[in-house]
């Protein structure tokens, strides 16, 4: 009897804290949820948090490492509420926060939010930069609504924060950064502060505002193929997966994402590539953890709680962001150092060309999800600045990332070359995972000195006058190649649908023609060629297809075929 009595009473007290208003507050608490449970700072007054109850602080405490589970947050006057050792809160609806309350999430700690309700007071989100030193620059997007650049970082120089200017390719500086504030899903290149060290040292970056949630859009500038360029960012105060993000908008960019270098140094790229396939550094492998691989933490990658980026837009439409591609990775920087666990089923190897103090690096992969053209979301086109630039080309782009399908021996990758002076250079292997790094050979073939060398077993130094060289170096991956010009062998074979037949043409036979859809699924197959041409009406060439053919050669190529609108 005396437990029932303590039920109804405590349901009474509940009833009525709904029909009061409570201080700092715009909106009634249980507005989601058919039940709360109260932090005095003693004791939760209806047991554990969950996602089903509205979790409200009228009491200090602090999350170590912990994952906090609510309906909905609420933060009274007077509560301090701190999220840290990578701790995070997973919120279905909103959070509210009184005036004179603080929530505070550092900085390898997330809010995550399920649903797009709106939120109600400031939080304080912390989060760290890679190294840097002073007069280094970092592309900064911010996490809540509200935030000044200026107060962001206020011992920055006015006159150092920087927006892009699509139309014409540059950077322009913000007239009043003391009063503009942070646009959701926008980027904004900002130097460290003139008190920062001159050694590389992380800056702890403080963002105070309401959190972003729900759907975030910012318009894409598009000019033309060269004029399309816009610096956007990570709107949430939680990472972001990279594969959501560009499964999402792969009809308004085209599927690389650029990262601004964290080290202020002419002669290297400004930008390190990113995508599906993986990450282009422009710096070697754990340098002074100055880049970090954003696949180390995460299988789909993530790009960091403030991290800004650049997309290059295919359309002038709005870029999307939305909860769904919010994830709860927690690290305390905006990447962490590759490692040989990279959580990955392909197989890749990173080379980068140096010569003094310049560098370049390029990765190519072997997966069958790829194929030779240029598959969005896997390529990664180069942005071709620095002293020098190192990329491999194909479907006649210039590819700091390229994605090739499933690897054979055969196979032959033709590489770029563009140096600002003329010099040594060096190329060799930075790291490599499956079938590489199990031992299988790579060789650079250097068509000016006739040399093939083995990368696998050491460097390979050359000589170069200033220039762009496209047809000086290929890599293989055998000594002895099966045709006598091996640079053109996929050059040789054309795959078109003419009156929905497919066709295909080579100047080596055919063996055999495998035709499938972007599922995967085998929709025609024929192992009995044996001619330079081939066509068939069996196939539906209205919808995308790859065609897998097989050469006599024993070269196997692989063409995506988009039906002509």
């Amino acid at each position: 009897m005396t437990i029932y009595i303590h039920n109804v009473i405590a349901k009474l007290l509940f009833t009525l804290l709904l029909l009061l208003p409570v201080a700092g507050f715009s909106q009634d608490i249980g507005i989601y949820c058919s039940s709360s449970t109260t932090w005095n700072g003693t004791n939760w007054s209806n047991g554990q948090p969950s996602a089903s109850k509205d979790v409200i602080f009228n009491g200090n405490y602090t999350f170590n490492g912990e994952t906090l589970n609510a309906c909905s947050l609420f933060v009274l006057d007077g509560a301090n509420v701190l999220f840290t050792e990578k701790a995070n809160a997973v919120i279905v609806h909103n959070v509210t926060v009184a005036q004179t309350a603080t929530l505070i999430f550092e900085s390898d700690s997330n809010l995550i939010q399920t649903l797009g309700d709106k939120n109600t007071g400031k939080v304080t989100v912390q989060r760290k930069s890679s190294k840097v030193k002073k007069d280094d620059f970092t592309l900064w997007s911010s996490p809540v609504i509200g935030q000044t650049l200026l107060g962001f970082s206020p011992q920055t120089l006015t006159n150092r924060f920087y927006t892009y200017n699509s139309t014409e390719n540059i950077y322009n500086t913000v007239q009043t950064p003391a009063t503009t504030t942070f646009e959701a899903g926008k980027g904004y290149l900002i130097r460290i502060g003139e008190d920062h060290s001159e050694s590389p040292e992380k800056w702890e970056a403080t963002f105070t505002g309401v959190p972003n949630t729900g759907e975030v859009t910012i318009p894409l500038s598009y000019v033309n193929d060269t004029k399309a360029y816009n610096a956007v960012g990570n709107p949430y105060p939680s990472p972001i997966s990279v594969t959501r993000f560009l499964n999402d908008n792969s009809n308004v960019i085209d599927g690389t994402l650029w990262l601004w270098r964290k080290t202020d140094d002419p002669a290297k790229s400004s930008y390190a590539a990113l995508t599906k396939l993986g990450y282009q550094a422009n710096t070697p492998y754990d340098s002074n953890n100055s880049i970090q691989n954003p696949y180390l933490l995460d299988a789909e990658g993530i790009i960091n709680t403030g991290q800004g980026f650049v997309v290059k837009a295919k359309v002038a439409k709005d870029l999307v962001f939305n909860n769904t591609i919010r994830k709860a990775v927690n690290t305390d920087i905006f990447f962490r150092t590759a490692t040989e666990s990279d959580p990955v089923t392909v197989s890749r190897f990173w080379l980068n060309v140096t010569a003094n103090n310049v560098f370049s690096q390029t990765l190519i992969g072997y997966t069958p999800e790829a194929t030779i053209d240029f598959d969005y979301g896997m390529d990664g086109e180069s942005i071709m600045d620095g002293g020098i630039t190192f990329y491999s080309i194909a479907a006649g782009k210039n590819l700091a990332i390229q994605a090739r399908p499933a690897f054979t021996a055969s196979d032959v990758v033709r590489m770029g070359f563009k140096a600002q002076s003329a010099g040594t250079f060096t190329v060799a292997l930075d790291h490599m995972d499956g079938l590489f790094a199990q031992g299988q050979d790579i060789y650079l073939k250097d068509k000016t000195t006739g040399a093939i060398h083995d990368l696998t077993n050491g460097s390979y130094s050359f000589t170069s006058a200033a220039g762009t060289f496209e047809d000086r170096f290929t890599i293989v991956y055998t000594q002895t190649l099966g045709t006598n010009n091996p640079g053109n062998e996929f050059n040789e074979v054309i795959v078109y649908s003419s009156n929905n037949k497919l066709k295909i043409e080579s100047t080596e036979q055919i063996q055999s023609v495998v035709v499938y859809d972007l599922l995967g699924r085998t929709l025609f197959e024929n192992n009995n060629i044996n001619d330079v041409t081939f066509a068939s009406d069996q196939i539906n060439t209205k919808q995308v297809i790859i065609a897998k053919i097989t050469l006599s050669n024993t070269s196997v190529i692989s063409k995506k075929i988009i039906p002509q609108l």
